[in-house]
Parts: C-alpha cells; structure tokens; sequence
C-alpha cells in the first residue's frame, strides 16, 4: 500500500510539474500537448489531436476525459482562444452533434497557414476544469482549379424545386450564386444566408463535402449562417458518411456544367444544370 501511494504522489507532482511548464512564458512548440490540471485530484482530458506537428486538411477532433460523462456538464472547443463549438455529451466531437450519431470534423483550409492552438476544455458538474492545449502548424490551403474560381449565377425556378419533390423546408427559387474559393464551395440563396463547404477537386470531379459550420455552435444551434461569416466552426457528417454531393463539372467559356453524380439533399440536385460567371470576383471580406 505504502508503494502504491508513493508511486501515486510521483504521478502527482509530473501532472503539476507538466501543468506549471505549460504555463509558463516559453511558447510550446508545435505539435506539443500540454495538459492542465488544478490540483492532484483534479481530471484531465486527452485530444486526438495530441503530438500533431502538423494538422491535416480534414480530422476528427475528440476530446475525452478521464472522468464519466455523467459527471461531465460541458466540452468546450478553442481555436487561437476563440470559443468555436460546444458538445454537452459523449462522445465529444468538435462538429459532430449531441446524440453521437455524425461525427464532425475540424476543416483546417479556412486557417491562416502557420502555427495556430487547439484547446479542448472539459468542465464537470462541480465546475472544475480540464484543459487539453496542443500547438499545431496549418498547412496552405489548397486553390481550385482557375477555370472553377469565382462566382457562378443561376436563376432557379419553383418548377424545378418542384419536379423535385420541393415541400415544406425546400430551398427557395430566385437566384442563386455558388462560389470556389479556397476554403471550398459557398452557397448563397436568394434569401441571403449562405454555406460553405468543404471542396475536393480531381480532374473534372467536384465533390462538395459535408457542410463547414459558419459560427460557434452551441446548445443545438449556430449563431449564425450568415454568407461569408468569418467564425467558422467545423463540419457535421450524417451516418452514411462524407462525400454529400459529387458531379461532373465542364466549363465553356462563361458558363460551367454540372452534372450530378451522387447527392442525398435536395438543395444540392438543384445545381444540376448550367451556371452563369458572374460579373464580379468574391468580396475580400467574405473571405475568411
């Protein structure tokens, strides 16, 4: 017994030890995780994100305590010190939802390139906290290609939501633009909200991934989905999984093509057909 309680006080003073260099004025480096912690018998939280050097495109950012999720109230989810997502029950995904049934991802092309900080901090019923902090770098997004980049118009009538089995909750007919930047795709409706998703482009395959959230999400809600809203979150994928929309994409001079090869949401079907460039390039300060 006595060992076992000497092994436990090392354990103890490391964590302290471990708290008090993470809070000193040396920056960590990349890829470095540090671990807070409040006292001896205070809880800790792991990250997936832990020993990254640099981060991917597209990851599963989970945070897992050491303690039951019944004794947890909330995970919160930081980025450079900015509150960007919320989860309240295990398991806890940045981007995913409260159920566990779509797991999120963090989307890193709307990042500046360079280092950037990730913290996952846990808070309990008692409302003591756990910090998980990792120092990871963001590489360049990637552009699409020229013939794809700027902005494309196109009228759509109710005819065509319609014929699509438009509803209660369709999208709305009017104009529409759709816009490749780097951070992916953006969907601007004649009502004015808008969406940006996640882009991958292989030769004449467009694939629009699942949705970046465009502001902190938190209890069950975005702040926002204001076009072009700079705190952008990460993205919520269904069970059946990533890609949500893929076409076949040409384009012949001022207008683009797009075919559609595999899509699950309405909206989505509605950009099958031809757009239109559009006179103007995408304003800088819709840009994150």
């Amino acid at each position: 017994m006595q060992n076992n309680r000497t092994v436990l006080a090392a354990l103890s003073a490391v964590v302290l030890l471990f708290t008090a260099w993470g809070s000193s004025s040396h920056p960590a480096s990349p890829g470095s995780t540090v671990v807070r912690a409040t006292s001896a018998q205070a809880f800790t939280v792991t990250s997936t994100l832990d020993g990254h050097v640099t981060l991917p495109q597209r990851i599963h950012w989970q945070a897992t305590p050491s303690i039951a999720s019944a004794q947890i109230q909330e995970v919160d989810f930081l980025i450079d010190g900015r509150l960007v997502w919320v989860e309240y029950n295990a398991p806890y995904i940045f981007g995913g939802d409260d159920n566990g049934a779509n797991r999120g991802y963090l989307i890193t092309t709307w990042l500046s390139p360079g280092p950037h900080v990730f913290i996952a901090k846990a808070i309990d019923i008692k409302g003591r906290t756990a910090t998980n902090t990792v120092n990871a770098n963001v590489a360049p997004a990637p552009q699409p290609p020229p013939a794809l980049r700027g902005i494309w118009t196109r009228v759509i009538t109710a005819q065509e939501i319609s014929k699509l089995g438009g509803g209660a909750g369709a999208p709305p007919s009017g104009r529409w633009e759709l816009a490749f930047d780097k951070v992916g795709a953006w969907y601007l409706d004649p009502l004015g909200s808008g969406i940006a998703h996640y882009l991958i482009v292989r030769s004449h395959t467009l694939t629009i991934d699942a949705p970046i959230q465009m502001a902190p999400f938190n209890n069950g809600r975005s702040t926002t989905t204001a076009y072009g809203h700079k705190n952008l979150g990460g993205t919520d994928c269904t069970p059946a999984g990533c890609p949500c929309e893929t076409y076949q994409w040409s384009r012949s001079s001022d207008t683009l093509t797009l075919a559609v090869l595999h899509c699950r949401y309405l909206a989505a079907r509605l950009f099958d057909g031809v757009w239109t460039r559009a006179p103007r390039q995408i304003p800088a300060n819709l840009k994150p």
